[in-house]
């Protein structure tokens, strides 16, 4: 086995980093390449483009088609997990001895794979897959969606079995890690990103802002309720940005003089945006994994008001008001408008938000795949 040379199979191509599976994936090579790991990389393609900025941080980057062909939604095996299944990339995996990283179960086809038994596996759980399929399918409204996600929930939750396999599992959260530590070999790696320093303003800012993929049901049933149940009853500006709203979202915010819809931003258009904002409004219907968007308006934004499920267990309760009711989302959002954003507020955050650090979260991946002898 070469020492600290490792496989990464990634579910996408993890670059550019501008949404929450493939911002945890990337920011981990960078930093695990910047340690010295030397990291063969394998992307299944999914509607985005070969990344040459791959070719600097690894020795050697493959790609594979990903089969989306009907018939594979009546395998056994979840559709995510069958749709990633390529020849080529068992053979690269076995030229190479070195330890394999599986980004999510969505990368898992193998790990089963006798030709692979000697070989150490691991598997990055980016959340409890089978519970955000089981939400996702809550959410959805569609009919024909909704049967696929159930369908998908039901075949996921046994293929999780599978798990046990692997010599161990990086849980992305202190919630996952406690489910996982149930059944499996389970260490807690948090999220990887890309902040390494806070840089929120202080003072007062001029609006609240939420920000999320939009195509994914779960976040715009998160800017309708907001627009609906809370700034409708408030004099207070809230900007929604994201990917893809739906004609449902861009119709509801048009009902409402103080919210506006910022559609597809650049990174420096949105950074500014939430650098901008004077009050982050995030809400979930899921507890489990960690919120990217939410780590991102810590290290970026001022003041954050969150339900509860947005920070369950991730120990930053104390950086964020925590809501649930309308009533209460209205109060704590007056209350916020006309506080400033402080020096000691930042110190604060900086304090709670170490646990978060990418540098020392790499350095245990090292100690668990390449354990000193």
């Amino acid at each position: 086995m070469k020492t600290n040379t490792l496989h990464i199979v990634a579910l996408n191509i993890p670059y550019p980093a501008n949404y929450g599976g493939v911002i945890d994936i990337f920011y981990k090579i960078k930093v695990l390449s910047e340690l010295g790991v030397k990291i063969h990389l394998h992307c299944f393609e999914y509607g985005r483009k070969h990344a040459e900025q791959l070719n600097t941080l690894c020795e050697s980057v493959h790609y594979y088609p990903r089969n989306r062909h009907w018939k594979n939604l009546f395998s056994k095996i979840p559709f995510i997990v069958k749709t990633r299944n390529s020849k080529q990339l068992l053979e690269n995996l076995i030229s190479i001895d070195a330890p394999i990283l599986y980004e999510g179960l969505h990368c898992c086809y193998y790990l089963n794979n006798t030709q692979l038994k000697e070989r150490k596996q691991f598997v990055r759980a980016h959340n409890i897959e089978s519970d955000y399929y089981k939400l996702l399918a809550k959410s959805e409204t569609k009919i024909a969606t909704k049967l696929y996600l159930i369908t998908e929930y039901l075949k996921i939750k046994s293929f999780e079995k599978r798990l046990i396999n692997a010599d161990a599992i990086l849980a992305i959260s202190d919630i996952d890690h406690d489910q996982l530590s149930k059944t499996s070999n389970s260490h807690l790696i948090r999220a990887f990103h890309p902040d390494a320093t806070i840089l929120s303003k202080t003072g007062i800012g001029e609006y609240a802002i939420y920000h999320g993929n939009l195509s994914v049901a779960e976040n715009e049933n998160a800017a309708l309720f907001l627009s609906l149940k809370v700034f409708k009853y408030l004099n207070y500006d809230l900007v929604i940005t994201g990917s893809n709203p739906s004609n449902k979202l861009r119709k509801e915010v048009l009902k409402h003089s103080n919210i506006r819809l910022v559609e597809n931003p650049e990174d420096s258009v949105l950074e500014k945006m939430m650098k901008d904002a004077h009050v982050h409004v995030l809400t979930t219907e899921q507890d489990t994994g960690i919120k990217l968007k939410l780590l991102k308006s810590l290290y970026l934004g001022r003041h954050c008001v969150v339900n509860n499920k947005m920070v369950f267990k991730t120990g930053l309760e104390k950086t964020c008001v925590i809501v649930e009711s309308p009533k209460q989302w209205i109060k704590q959002i007056k209350e916020l408008q006309s506080i400033p954003f402080t020096d000691d507020d930042i110190i604060q955050r900086e304090e709670l938000l170490k646990p978060y650090s990418c540098i020392e979260e790499a350095k245990k991946i090292q100690s668990i795949i390449f354990p000193p002898e």
